[in-house]
């Protein structure tokens, strides 16, 4: 038997589904926001990985930097809820992990 043709918008469609775009536009919004928190020159230390029962978790490059974050998670908690309103963000779980 021969296949039927495919309608090539279908296909898009069913691949735009797979990639949720509301959840790539809400990371993006979360790494602008946690940019803003940490400062730009800073971002390249300590990256937001994924956000799991209201906490967001963030690798670090070093212990410094843990340290450093962990003396500034009031402040980045309160930044956050500020971008992205309350109760999305509750705190903030710091590693040293890859960026």
């Amino acid at each position: 038997m021969k296949k039927q043709p495919v309608i090539i918008k279908d296909i898009v469609e069913d691949i735009i589904k797979k990639i949720e775009p509301e959840k790539v536009f809400k990371t993006e919004v979360l790494n602008s926001s946690w940019a803003k928190a940490i400062g730009e020159n800073n971002v390249r230390h300590a990256k937001p990985v994924e956000v799991k029962d209201k906490i967001l978790v963030v690798h670090v490059d070093s212990s410094s930097w843990l340290h450093k974050l962990t003396m500034e998670k009031a402040r980045l908690l309160k930044q956050l809820r500020n971008d992205l309103g309350e109760g999305i963000i509750e705190n903030i779980k710091l590693r040293i992990g890859a960026l």
